[in-house]
């Protein structure tokens, strides 16, 4: 009896004991993805002594568990932050570990010997050298791992992202080339409501950019393709030869491959208004597809197998037939992941995937929030800087919102019949991820889908059932029978068709997308943090003082995004409506907003609601512009939806190339430029002036409506009566001068400098006459022209006039309001975060 006692003493003290350590294990799991969290608002990368000293506490923390719990648990937090700055620190040092000077590379081109890791479209026939007369639409575009400069080994590889220009040699991925190649450090445009192209070389692991020149020793050192690139071109071959024009193949490329270069801006663009782009890119739910299905296919197999029939059945009979199912089923979801190229959306799946897997096959009981937080621990480890991704977080937040719906509402999904209980599932899970992922994709995105909802409830099953599965028997089926495989190729066309007609039909709507502003964007999720609280967290004096109402919380949160965020669009559109008049109050309130546009020119002059731009920056004939990519995002950042005036200050590319775009994508009520079929008032000359929201602009260069050289710029003086801006367009130091003698009472507040600082202005008069408290440059990062000029910079300096440069600092806003002049930089104040600026 003392014998049974003690046991189930001893048996309830290791429960209990087990149960802290894993209690203390999660809460662990969990502080360590907050330090890496954490670590992401720092604005540098700390110094590997720094690092090394907190790498060195956390661990003397980890061993304190029976000190102090708080500090056993810091020690994730520290060891979180510690591992994603340790990651950065040896991404930012890759250009010194290789004892290569970033300036000089970018000065020339180079030879550069190593792998193309890029999946290449390329057609076949291609694979040999090509002729000089290439079509144009022979551009490559590809990430290229470095093993050799100037044919000396790199110490450690590096990643370049390259384009290539009516290409000579056809290239596939795993090939080993030697090319000549002009780069540069990875380096994006940073402005407000822009895409950070910066942040995602970064998050590739890409240390710079550039192109390659097209040269008679560009060569390949080895052609061998890898699997994946063979296999991609045979399936490509395929559907060439059974449609060769459909305009659906490319979303069989993506299903198949995760190839989405070839995806036209059409399917793009029903794909983001009607939500759905998560479907062609291949995550949790495709490769949970593959996987299941080889589960369960091969347990059908051997449960139909007639196994008596078979001599070695026998060995069979001591072998559980699940592990069997299990093992070949992590097999195939790895081959899966493998052909998609092991993207990052692809890994996330295969580690959760793969976790899960082991602890059946290890008999390891591991509750959802257990699972959860070692796959984040993992992937954290990985792949680190997948934290910066859109993807990442969607994909952490929609798992979370799947496995708290269903804890929530188990008791409506797990009742009634199998079908019953699957189609209840679906609307359920289908609804609460639409309405919880509004606030989300909205902070990504700027615009949210009013018709996803419609669109997955049919999408998600119709492609799990008919479309995916036909699109990977195809390329399963292609080294068996190609006859086989172009059959199930058509079927999956087919089903495509179906549902892309449906998605299109949606797309049609003109309330299917609704663009954002950053108001908008921050109620919405405020809305969404209240409707999280509500749906899955709600308190107790909800309950006992929202008594009928908290029995419908669903209700209650559609009715609080619907009263939070539809009077914003009546806010927005009265704002831009409203007249011209203002109180005398805010008359001095305004801003200069210098756009971060590369080698080129765009200022935004706004007060309040309205706004007039000064010259659109370049247009490419790649079909990259900055009106796109840059001045419409913001405007719609800042809730503008229509410009007052443009001016373009004379008519070069670099000044004047987005005009065209402008004029088709937003409302513009007068447009000023030079030009010799303008002949009407539009136009800036020497002499005119006009005033707008209290703000005065006179017009002092040219003197001839000419535009046809930087010495024909526009040159505008604009002032509130208590400061003032000159912006001077491309003007060289001979216009300086007869500015001067035409306006000797000339003096700035602010002053764009000219022509991006070259050689030929800023003359040391012009600067010391005009006297500005801060002087603005627009140049490109590490540009050709090397302006700003090394020599003018030196001039402002001894003026003691600071020199803000868009390629250093980004986007710069300077504000004037009657306390006086401050200015702010994207990448020092309104961005200032190490993992989207250049490491």
């Amino acid at each position: 009896m003392a014998y049974t006692d003690t046991y189930i003493k001893f048996t309830a003290f290791t429960q209990l004991q087990l149960g802290r350590n894993i209690f203390t294990m999660d809460w662990w799991l969990a502080s360590f993805f907050l330090g890496a969290i954490l670590s992401l608002f720092l604005p540098i990368v700390p110094d590997l002594f720094v690092l090394f000293s907190l790498l060195l506490l956390s661990i003397i923390f980890l061993f304190s568990y029976k000190l102090s719990k708080p500090l056993h648990l810091s020690s994730g937090v520290i060891f979180g932050a510690t591992w994603m700055l340790f990651n950065a620190a040896s991404f930012e040092h890759q250009w010194q570990d290789n004892n290569l000077n970033t300036s000089q590379l970018a000065a020339k081109a180079h030879w550069l010997q190593g792998e193309v890791l890029s999946l290449q479209s390329t057609q076949e026939h291609r694979n040999t050298r090509l002729n000089n007369a290439a079509p144009a639409y022979q551009r490559l575009r590809f990430n290229f791992q470095v093993t050799h400069i100037n044919e000396q080994p790199l110490a450690k590889a590096i990643i370049l992202r390259l384009s290539w220009k009516n290409a000579s040699l056809a290239l596939f991925q795993g090939q080993k080339v030697k090319l000549k190649v002009k780069f540069k450090p990875a380096h994006g445009l940073a402005n407000l409501g822009s895409f950070s192209y910066q942040t995602w070389l970064n998050s590739k692991g890409i240390s710079g950019t550039g192109y390659v020149i097209n040269h008679k020793n560009n060569q390949w050192l080895n052609a061998q393709r890898t699997v994946r690139q063979t296999l991609f071109t045979d399936y490509k071959k395929n559907i060439f030869h059974l449609s060769a024009d459909h305009e659906l193949a490319p979303l069989l490329l993506a299903l198949g491959f995760g190839s989405r270069s070839e995806l036209t801006p059409e399917l793009w663009n029903v794909l983001q208004a009607t939500g759905t782009g998560h479907l062609i890119a291949i995550s949790g739910l495709h490769i949970g597809l593959v996987a299941t299905g080889s589960y369960f296919f091969v347990m059908l197999f051997f449960r139909v197998l007639p196994l008596h029939y078979f001599t070695w059945a026998a060995r069979l009979q001591v072998v559980n037939i699940r592990y069997v199912a299990i093992a070949i089923s992590i097999v195939i979801a790895m081959c899966y992941g493998y052909l998609a190229g092991f993207s990052l959306p692809t890994v996330r799946a295969l580690v959760m995937l793969n976790l899960y897997w082991c602890t059946r096959l290890l008999a390891i009981r591991l509750s959802i929030k257990r699972w959860v937080l070692l796959t984040l621990f993992l992937l954290t480890l990985t792949s680190p800087f997948s934290l910066f991704t859109a993807s990442f977080w969607l994909s952490v937040y929609a798992v979370m919102v799947i496995l708290l719906t269903l804890w929530r509402f188990k008791h409506i999904v797990l009742s009634g019949g199998k079908l019953w209980r699957f189609i209840k599932g679906l609307l359920i899970i289908q609804l609460a991820l639409t309405l919880m992922l509004l606030p989300i994709s909205a902070v990504f995105f700027q615009q949210i889908s009013c018709v996803s909802l419609l669109a997955n409830i049919i999408a998600v099953p119709w492609m799990s059932f008919f479309s995916i599965p036909l699109c990977l028997l195809s390329i399963l089926l292609m080294p068996i029978s190609v006859d086989l495989s172009q059959f199930c190729l058509m079927l999956s066309l087919g089903s495509l068709q179906v549902l892309w007609n449906y998605l299109y039909y949606l797309s049609t709507f003109d309330w299917a997308v609704l663009t954002l502003a950053s108001i908008h964007i921050q109620r919405l999720v405020l809305a969404g943090i209240l409707t999280m609280l509500l749906l899955y967290f709600q308190p107790k004096f909800t309950l006992y003082r929202l008594k009928n109402l908290s029995k419908y919380p669903l209700v209650l949160c559609i009715y609080l995004i619907v009263v939070l965020v539809l009077p914003l669009t009546a806010l927005t559109d009265t704002r831009s409506s409203s007249t011209n008049g203002q109180s005398t109050s805010d008359l001095n309130q305004w801003q200069l907003v210098v756009f971060d546009v590369g080698q080129g020119l765009s200022v935004l002059i706004k007060r309040q609601h309205h706004a007039i731009l000064y010259d659109t920056g370049a247009a490419y004939a790649s079909g990259f512009n900055m009106v796109d990519a840059v001045i419409l995002p913001y405007l719609q950042h800042e809730g503008i939806q229509q410009l007052d005036k443009v001016i373009i200050s004379h008519s070069d590319n670099d000044h004047a190339g987005g005009i065209d775009i402008l004029q088709q994508s937003i409302p513009i009520a007068e447009l000023l430029y030079n030009a010799a079929e303008n002949k009407g008032e539009n136009t800036c000359q020497q002499g005119k002036s006009f005033k707008w929201q209290g703000l005065q602009f006179e017009m002092l260069w040219p003197e001839k409506v000419i535009s046809k050289e930087n010495d024909d710029s526009c040159v505008i003086h604009i002032t509130d009566g208590k400061h003032s801006v000159l912006l001077t367009g491309d003007i060289s130091t001979r216009v300086e001068a007869k500015l001067l003698a035409q306006y000797p009472q000339l003096q700035v507040d602010v002053l764009l400098v000219p022509h991006h600082g070259s050689k030929t202005s800023s003359s040391d008069l012009f600067i010391k006459h005009l006297r500005p408290n801060l002087a603005v440059v627009s140049a490109g990062f590490l540009n050709r022209w090397q302006m700003p000029m090394a020599d003018i910079v030196h001039r402002y300096q001894i003026h003691g006039i600071p020199l803000l440069n868009t390629a250093e600092t980004g986007q710069i806003i300077v504000n004037f309001s009657q306390n006086g002049i401050t200015q702010q930089t994207y990448r020092h104040q309104l961005w200032p975060f190490w993992f989207a600026n250049s490491l």
